[in-house]
Order: C-alpha cells, then sequence, then structure tokens
C-alpha cells in the first residue's frame, strides 16, 4: 500500500481485521506480563518493525520500562526513563509522535533531541485508558527508509486503545485479587486457579503440587510487639517466600491469618520439596526487622502433588498439603513434611 494514502483510501476490512485481532488478543487476558507479551508481539506485527518497547507511566508522572521486543526477543524489564521530549508531547497530545531513535540506548525509547541519526525513527504512540488519561506509551523504531504511512498508523492507534484498557484491566483485576497486605494473591484466587489447573491435568495430563507454609509461634509475636509489628513481619515472610518461588510460574498466596500456600503447576513433589525447604531454610536465617527489634521467625511446611492424592481434585491436594503442614508442627516446627 502507498505510503501517501490517507483515511479515505483505507481498506476498512483491514481495520476490522486489526480490530478483532487486537481484542481477541488482549482483551480476554488478566495476567499482566501476559499482556505485555502479546501487546509486544502484536505491535511489531502490525509495525512491521523488531523493535519495540511498552513504558508505563505513574500517576506522580515516573516512567517506567516494563517490556521490550529487541530483533523480536521479547523481555520484561523494571527500567527507570527519563519522562522528556517526545514523551511529553504525546502525552499533551495525545497524538503519535515520531522522533529519531535514541543512539545511547539498546531499547527503542525516543531521544531527548530530534539529534541527527541516520538509522532510525521513533514511533511514540501514548497508551490512553480509561477517563482519557495516559497510562503509558508503545514505542517502536525501524529504518529511516521505512516512512511511517496514515494506515500504519490508523491501525497502531486502534491497537494502543485495546492494550491500555487490557494493561488497565490487568491491574484492577490485580488489586481484586490481591491481599491488601502482602500484595500476594488471596485465597479465593488460589480455589480459581487450582479447579483450573485440576480440570487441565484431567484432559491433557500433567503434574501439580501445592506447599502449605504457617509462622511458627506467631500469636508470641503479636503478644510481645503488637499486631502492627505483627503485620511488619508477615510482610517480611511474604517476601522471603516469593523470592524462594518460581516467579511467572509458582501462584503465592496468603491463605489466612499467618498461613501461606504455594502452588505449583507442572511440578512434581521432588520440585514441591526443593521449594518447601528452601523457604524453610531462608525464613530461619534471615532476620525480621521489627521498629524496636530484630527477631528470628521460622515457618513450617507440607507439601504434596496431585499423583499422591486418591482423587484428582484440589480439595484432596489441599487436605494432603494440611495434613503434612501439621505433621511438620508435631516434629517440632522448623521444617517441611513432603511425605508419609
Amino acid at each position: 500500500m502507498d505510503n501517501k494514502c490517507n483515511l479515505d483510501q483505507f481498506d476498512f476490512d483491514a481495520t476490522l481485521l486489526t480490530v478483532s485481532f487486537a481484542t481477541r488478543l488482549l482483551a480476554m487476558e488478566l495476567d499482566y506480563h501476559s499482556v505485555i507479551d502479546r501487546a509486544l508481539e502484536a505491535f511489531c506485527d502490525i509495525g512491521s518493525c523488531r523493535d519495540a518497547a511498552i513504558i508505563n507511566k505513574e500517576r506522580d508522572e515516573k516512567l517506567t520500562l516494563v517490556g521490550a521486543s529487541i530483533d523480536y526477543e521479547r523481555m520484561f524489564l523494571d527500567e527507570e526513563v527519563p519522562f522528556e521530549g517526545a514523551l511529553v508531547t504525546a502525552a499533551s497530545t495525545q497524538k503519535p509522535v515520531i522522533i529519531n531513535g535514541c543512539p545511547m540506548s539498546e531499547f527503542p525509547i525516543p531521544s531527548g533531541k530530534n539529534s541527527p541519526c541516520e538509522n532510525s525513527t521513533c514511533l511514540c504512540v501514548p497508551l490512553v485508558g480509561s477517563r482519557d488519561m495516559v497510562k503509558g506509551f508503545i514505542t517502536l523504531k525501524r529504518e529511516v527508509e521505512r516512512p511511517w504511512s496514515n494506515c500504519e498508523l490508523f491501525q497502531i492507534g486502534i491497537l494502543s486503545t485495546v492494550a491500555a484498557i487490557a494493561i488497565e484491566n490487568t491491574k484492577l483485576f490485580r488489586l481484586a485479587i490481591s491481599d491488601p497486605l502482602t500484595d500476594l494473591y488471596t485465597r479465593r484466587y488460589l480455589s480459581i486457579r487450582m479447579d483450573d489447573e485440576v480440570t487441565r491435568i484431567r484432559r491433557r495430563g500433567g503434574e501439580l503440587s501445592l506447599v502449605m507454609l504457617d509462622v511458627d509461634h506467631f500469636k508470641n509475636i503479636n503478644d510481645r510487639y503488637g499486631h502492627s509489628s505483627g503485620d511488619m513481619a508477615l510482610k517480611q515472610i511474604a517476601e522471603i517466600i516469593l523470592e524462594n518461588s518460581r516467579r511467572g510460574v509458582d501462584v503465592v498466596c496468603r491463605y489466612g491469618g499467618e498461613e501461606f500456600a504455594v502452588l505449583m503447576p507442572s511440578s512434581d513433589i521432588k520440585a514441591a520439596e526443593t521449594v518447601a525447604e528452601r523457604i524453610c531454610t531462608q525464613c530461619c536465617k534471615t532476620l525480621i526487622e521489627l521498629p524496636n527489634d530484630m527477631i528470628n521467625i521460622s515457618v513450617s511446611a507440607g507439601a504434596a502433588s496431585l499423583a499422591e492424592c486418591d482423587m484428582p481434585i484440589a480439595a484432596d491436594l489441599i487436605d494432603l498439603s494440611d495434613r503434612r503442614l501439621y505433621e511438620a508442627k508435631k516434629r517440632g516446627r522448623n521444617c517441611a513434611v513432603c511425605s508419609g
């Protein structure tokens, strides 16, 4: 299609296909990282380019590079980006801005000034979400020999709207299923995920394991230091559990009070035992910082796999893990029981 085409000449059948593709790809996905990954893929496809980046914008005007595609290889990031130049213009006008690429960065980030650049241009498109607020930006880079046509900008504009709403929805969904104290998933979400995983295993086979954890003598902490200090301790323990599970794979939840759970898809009992023992060891080694003291806290753990259960149902997996947790308590606490 001629780069000089205008919207009057645009093939609106192609536009409808773009809307359909973007909606199917993004609108029904509720996992944040999956949406970022799929959005990068879709923008690269529609923009006919190898390099793209998604930048998140907070209310305090802080910008964070959260994902990028470099030569078709996608990655998740957490790097601060200066809010300047083309990004400011795109945010204020809520329109795409084309500028020279930044030669100082490996990522397709627009340069602060429109300095001479012989190799590439960077397209910066605002991600406008609910209430017409700019939630971030998508940036695309390609060779100067291939200028951006009106047709491409129109398609990318449609996709940016779908992507902005999809990203916003994942954040709202995360708030709905997150424990407000620890920011881990809630017990309700654990139940939903377990049922989904069990259904998948019944259809296609596979492994599923669960680790149940309980903080030892937690009541003593509340009684001695107060509930606010107890909350501080729980937050630090949650971080230890999260750090010693498999990020992006395991589902880490606050099960209730001082109890936690780690759901491990595609994992057998040996993998669950490794995670359970690692968490117990790290908790015991880590000093928990309270306002006026540093204390040691231990946890007890029970792990089980779906393959060990009499019936392949979520309730049996929880029951077996729970029984092993209390066996760990009987054995003196600060240990993991993963068999018997």
